[in-house]
């Protein structure tokens, strides 16, 4: 009893500080009733171990909890259980850890070295007074409990809150990513996905603004010339240009900006995924989206690529990449060959006396890189990350040049003034050690931020920061780094306001180096000469979120589109919601397109194929006299037969899994499938509607794989959602939902049909006399009543906006 209120204390505790927006009781009692089931299910056991097994079960929960509260802090969203692989890596950012840590996520572990102590003096007296557990096990309390927990699910699901409890609720979330382990996609869920199998040589992969014109601005005036781009750790863009009590923060930067020949993006955002840095140089090298399911660098150390490094080699350059810490980390080691470059310059070739943090301080670092520079020859590139600006920005203080306010000392805003502070004295120094080195004429010089510093989740951050900025501090300000081109020589100074992110690094650059990508895939833009924008994240804010030239919208936590919040980035005022929704399926769309091609390795099979990725363009069917559908008695070739021969060019089918067999069969017939198929090929122009009710995702599957050819010609019906995406990915172009056997809102419906492609929805009498159909007309799409027998009945759902019928009678 002890343990199950303290976590169920715990369980409030963690809904708190996970900022649950909506939904709270319902989490809430969700995450208890579990905690519940699990502990009355181990009271009411024969078990002599259940002392062990219930204060287990307690320390597990509670230390899941300390993780994901700790996480949330930082990222704005609950770890996923791949990211185990990245343990090893939190001793080397452990003063970062320590700076999350706050009195409320110490309650989730202060009490488990007090109830050790009681559990073993309890276990003693168990010991002591020889008590055995014999009885059978009691089922009747906890499968109350679970009982009363499984009607809630069932109940919140109906009603289109489950991704709320996938998203939020502790077990539900973590159950759920356990099972994702065992999917090989990295598919964002309800939406729209890619394969292999959809590549064809039809229709080129678009792009996001490709600008094919000659007439590009600034193009090539880096051509020919030395390339270093140096990644600067956690510089945002609030310090340039601006000022501390009458103090310049980033004096050289500032310089270098209004030198006549720079180029500075102030509306420039991170867009990193699990791997950070790494994913900032991943991103910023390839045009590629990062994934969520661990470091890119990581998850994808074998695949091929086509970015900068690669492009520049193409044209003679050397390319380096330096980095003052271990080579290992991030798995930077392994990922650099493919990523192309020839050396990597790491701890391992640096003098390293000098550290702050957990690397080699910057000075030393630029100082240190100069040798090997020269050693490149020309034309080089080198790719520069710096080291010293990393969270939690704690420098010794004969580093501290800024006069902080009394007020302001010892937080985190003032350590990373001081820090960016010094970072930006390197960065001038190195380009002065170019100069006398006589390598900075003939070099381009492009510096950018990887990610955030001064998260708005912190309470301290967001106060000291909506004081200083003027404005309340938002992920606008907290995602906004800086990027800035130099190009000695070039009589420029230009501010481009357009909104951009490191997707969009790879195009802008190759226009400036007069360049072109003509292997690879960027689903960047070139910010010179597009305002094509779209920044569309999946860390630190909920996939789906994204920023665009006039607007910030920010998907909500519980994966309802309703709750989320859309402002003007330039106002800052609230915009409908519903303008927002085209560029975050846009977004969606985009992050499944790169996951695919990254799951895939598809730029190996650009590189290595025809030269160019291709997506296949969707059947359009002829709904001309489409608007009779048959269903068969006997799901016979008599039926199939006698309904075309009566004018029907759609008939209905009953399919089921066996699976024994592992195939495809039509359901209580003499047909198989291959006399289906034979009757298919027999009538170029009829169409079998499907219905399989359970097993539809491998049904659909197995007749993608097993019968490519006349996909086409099969009509799937999903009766779920959720399944959409498996119809869609396996080539299926016209799908129907129907709506007979799970029950959704119209407003569900409605939201379901403008993110996906459908042919039409299909639902029983009741539904069709309603006003769906007449909703659903206005959304252009077709709707058909089941089983309609009655000529009158017909006329009448025809005079409701019902497009068509299923019909055992009636013929067209």
């Amino acid at each position: 009893m002890l343990l199950t209120i303290l976590l169920i204390l715990k369980i409030g505790l963690f809904v708190y500080l996970t900022r649950i927006e909506y939904n709270q009781i319902l989490i809430f009692l969700v995450g208890s009733l579990i905690t519940l089931f699990f502990f009355t299910w181990i009271y009411f056991s024969n078990s002599n171990k259940k002392q062990a097994l219930a204060f287990s079960f307690y320390n597990t929960i509670s230390a899941i909890m300390f993780i994901d509260t700790l996480y949330y802090h930082y990222f704005n969203s609950l770890p996923s259980i791949t990211l185990i692989s990245q343990m090893g890596q939190v001793a080397a950012v452990g003063d970062s850890v320590k700076e999350l840590l706050n009195p409320l996520n110490i309650l989730f572990l202060v009490d488990i070295p007090f109830l050790f102590i009681y559990s073993s003096r309890k276990k003693k007296k168990i010991k002591r007074e020889g008590k055995v557990y014999n009885r059978k096990l009691r089922i009747g309390v906890p499968g109350g409990i679970g009982l009363v927990t499984v009607i809630i699910f069932l109940i919140t699901y109906s009603l289109g809150y489950g991704t709320a409890l996938e998203k939020q609720e502790l077990y539900t979330y973590h159950f759920k990513d356990l099972g994702n382990i065992f999917k090989s996609d990295n598919v964002v869920e309800g939406e729209e996905d890619f394969s292999v199998e959809e590549i064809s040589d039809e229709n080129q992969l678009p792009l996001r603004g490709n600008n094919s014109s000659e007439e590009k601005r600034y193009n090539g005036i880096g051509k020919d010339k030395n390339l270093i781009v140096i990644q600067v750790e956690a510089l945002q863009n609030f310090v340039i240009n601006n000022k501390y009590e009458g103090q310049e923060i980033t004096p050289n930067l500032n310089k270098l900006i209004k030198d006549q020949s720079s180029i500075y993006f102030d509306n420039y955002y991170q867009l990193v995924g699990r791997g950070n840095t790494s994913d900032a140089e991943f991103v910023s090298q390839n045009s590629l989206y990062p994934t969520i399911k661990d470091g890119s660098y990581a998850l994808y150390e074998d695949n091929t690529f086509y970015g900068l490094p690669w492009i520049l080699r193409d044209e003679g350059y050397t390319s380096w990449v330096f980095h003052g810490y271990e080579p290992e980390f991030w798995n930077r080691k392994n990922a650099y060959p493919n990523q192309g470059f020839e050396r990597f310059i790491s701890q391992e070739d640096f003098n390293v006396e000098k550290i702050i943090g957990f690397g080699l301080i910057d000075e030393e670092f630029f100082k240190q890189s100069i040798p090997y520079i020269k050693e490149m020859g020309e034309p080089f590139y080198s790719f520069m990350i710096t080291l010293t600006s990393h969270t939690p920005f704690n420098m010794p203080e004969y580093l501290h040049v800024l006069d902080i306010k009394e007020e302001h000392k010892g937080t985190m805003f003032a350590n990373y003034l001081q820090s960016i502070h010094y970072a930006d004295k390197a960065i001038g120094e190195f380009i002065e050690e170019l100069k006398k080195e006589g390598l900075y004429e003939n070099t381009v010089i492009a510096l950018y931020g990887d990610h955030s510093a001064l998260h708005c989740t912190n309470e301290e951050n967001k106060k000291i920061m909506t004081e200083y900025l003027g404005h309340n501090y938002d992920y606008q300000d907290v995602m906004n780094v800086p990027l800035i081109v130099h190009v000695p020589g070039q009589n420029i100074n230009e501010t481009i306001s357009t909104v951009g992110c490191q997707l969009d690094f790879l195009p802008t650059m190759l226009n400036i180096m007069g360049l072109e990508n003509e292997k690879g895939i960027m689903f960047g833009i070139d910010l010179l000469n597009s305002t094509d924008s779209l920044v569309a994240q999946q860390n630190y804010l909920p996939t789906g979120s994204y920023f665009d030239n006039e607007k910030q919208f920010i998907m909500a936590g519980d994966g309802i589109y309703d709750h989320s919040r859309c402002h003007d980035l330039k106002t800052r005022e609230p915009i409908e919601l519903e303008k927002a929704k085209e560029n975050y399926e846009k977004a969606i769309k985009e992050i499944n397109l790169s996951n695919y091609i990254l799951q895939n390795d598809l730029i190996k099979e650009l590189i290595n194929g025809s030269g160019n990725i291709k997506i296949k363009e969707k059947t359009k069917l002829n709904m001309e006299n489409m608007d009779y559908i048959a269903i068969t008695e006997n799901n016979s070739r008599e039926d199939l037969d006698r309904a075309y021969e009566n004018g029907f060019k759609m008939i209905e089918l009953d399919l089921s899994w066996n699976k024994d067999k592992e195939k495809i069969e039509i359901k209580n017939s003499n047909m198989d499938v291959n006399d289906l198929i034979n009757w298919i090929e027999d009538h170029e122009d009829a169409y079998i509607v499907i219905n399989v009710e359970e097993d539809e995702k491998v049904a659909l599957r197995h007749m993608k794989e097993t019968y490519p050819d006349i996909v086409d010609r099969f009509i799937p019906q999903i009766h779920d959602m959720s399944n959409y995406s498996a119809a869609f990915v396996k080539g299926f172009d016209n799908i129907l939902l129907n709506l007979n056997i799970k029950e959704y809102k119209d407003k569900e419906i409605l939201d379901f049909i403008n993110r996906c492609e459908i042919l039409g929805v299909v639902m029983d009498k009741d539904r069709g006399k309603g006003e769906l159909p007449k909703k659903l007309e206005k959304e252009g799409l077709l709707t058909y009543v089941y089983d309609i027998n009655n000529e009158n009945d017909r006329k009448t759902f025809k005079e409701n906006n019902v497009y068509g019928i299923f019909t055992k009678k009636l013929i067209p």
